[in-house]
């Protein structure tokens, strides 16, 4: 949250309504901008365990930028659901996705960001002080000010990143480090596993663990909203996450600019990114090709209301990046993008795979659910192949036709205990994947 606030009467941002699951809205604009953080962690990353030069590491994303590519389905889909709403009021947007000036992207159409290229040139050469302390920090600080946005110069030049230690479970054999706090997402992940532990049995019918599963994500957001949105750190993950505290969850009935990427290799190293520009703020930094998130005006990373975050503290967050080993030598990284729907996608993809003994490849492709609390309803949403014949007395039903963006995109990378890679992408966001040396 930065520290400098301008006056609220002069707030700029814009709600829309976007008509993606069963409907959000969000706020956009250059008040909904929050202080970038990625590439300063991405930076501190690669001096704590990085062997490249910083340069040879920047270089594919500049030829990238500079070459161009093809919109996928995901992108289109995107753009025709919030194109109009988020971003074709602002020129440098505009410019990027509707090549015409009138009509998005379409799948298959080349496209490349005007001057991303640049941008990403200065910062292989200056490292991520391109943007935090130099030139690309003054013209994001003075695009956002000069239109009453909160994000200053000053602000982007003493952002740090912070080496957390993770929330630590220990799960059918396995060891996982998930997201600690200031994010909430690692820990409602820790505890929808210990959730369904409880319950887990051999003998349960497929039926039983859909159930079982609907129940644990029910009582999850219950936990979430009541327990989490206010004082949130260390200690009240570690009181989540005691399996007795959790049980009387259980039974309570109350209350795509995401991307993620696993990596593994051979001598048994895990890495898991997920990283959010929210739904977009609408807003690219004129001559930088730069897009800017709108974190400050997306509810699921503002539970006690917008702009109640003390000046200087980090925003809640949902992402929940998971890495895990077993003592056969199995390693594995996961996560997704995917907003409410990211802990729900890492829950279900670990419990094909730990509790199922289901493929790398199953775990990715199998249907999933996802709880909604909507109008003070708990909805089941749901792909093809999911059983919901127990659900029906519980939830309402939400059927989708096919597997879908909105339940998010489960991207595995592991080593198995016989030293094979392995590497899954989701489909669900045409996601890719690709092994070295194979």
């Amino acid at each position: 949250m930065p520290e400098e606030r301008l006056h609220t009467k002069e707030r700029a941002w814009n709600r829309v309504h976007l008509a993606y699951g069963d409907g959000i809205s969000v706020n956009v604009g250059h008040a909904s901008i929050a202080v970038p953080g990625m590439l300063r962690a991405l930076e501190l990353a690669w001096k704590r365990h990085g062997s490249l030069p910083w340069k040879e590491v920047v270089t594919p994303a500049v030829e990238l930028a500079r070459s161009g590519t093809k919109a996928n389905e995901t992108l289109v889909k995107w753009l025709a659901i919030a194109g109009k709403a988020v971003f074709f009021s602002h020129k440098e947007s505009r410019e990027s996705f509707f090549p015409d000036g009138k009509n998005p992207l379409q799948r298959g159409e080349f496209y490349k960001t005007p001057h991303l290229d640049t941008s990403l040139e200065l910062i292989a050469k200056e490292g991520a002080d391109a943007l935090y302390k130099g030139d690309l920090g003054q013209a994001l600080a003075k695009e956002i000010t000069a239109n009453h946005g909160y994000v200053t110069f000053q602000e982007l030049s003493r952002y740090e990143a912070l080496v957390r230690k993770p929330i630590m479970l220990h799960s059918r054999g396995y060891q996982m480090a998930i997201n600690p706090p200031p994010a909430i997402g690692g820990a409602m992940v820790g505890s929808m596993i210990r959730m369904f532990d409880s319950q887990w049995s051999e003998d349960m019918s497929d039926r039983e663990k859909i159930l079982a599963i609907a129940r644990c994500q029910r009582a999850m957001f219950s936990l979430r909203h009541e327990e989490a949105s206010a004082n949130w750190g260390p200690d009240r993950a570690d009181r989540i996450l005691e399996r007795e505290w959790l049980k009387k969850y259980l039974q309570k009935t109350c209350s795509p600019n995401t991307m993620h990427m696993s990596t593994a290799t051979g001598d048994g190293a895990v890495v898991s990114i997920t990283m959010s520009n929210g739904y977009g703020s609408g807003i690219s930094i004129p001559e930088t090709g730069i897009p800017c998130n709108n974190s400050l005006g997306e509810p699921e990373l503002n539970p006690g209301g917008y702009f109640n975050i003390p000046p200087g503290g980090r925003l809640v967050s949902n992402m929940s990046p998971t890495v895990a080993w077993h003592e056969d030598g199995t390693t594995l990284a996961m996560g997704s993008p995917g907003a409410s729907r990211i802990t729900t996608t890492i829950f279900q993809g670990w419990l094909r795979f730990a509790y199922q003994k289901m493929s790398f490849e199953q775990s990715v492709r199998a249907p999933r659910l996802h709880v909604e609390n909507i109008n003070n309803e708990f909805v089941v949403q749901y792909e093809p192949g999911i059983d919901v014949s127990l659900l029906k007395d519980h939830f309402k039903l939400r059927p989708f036709s096919e597997q879908d963006m909105y339940f998010g995109a489960l991207n595995i990378a592991g080593c198995d205990a016989r030293g094979n890679l392995h590497a899954l992408a989701d489909k669900r966001r045409h996601g890719a994947q690709f092994i070295s040396g194979h």
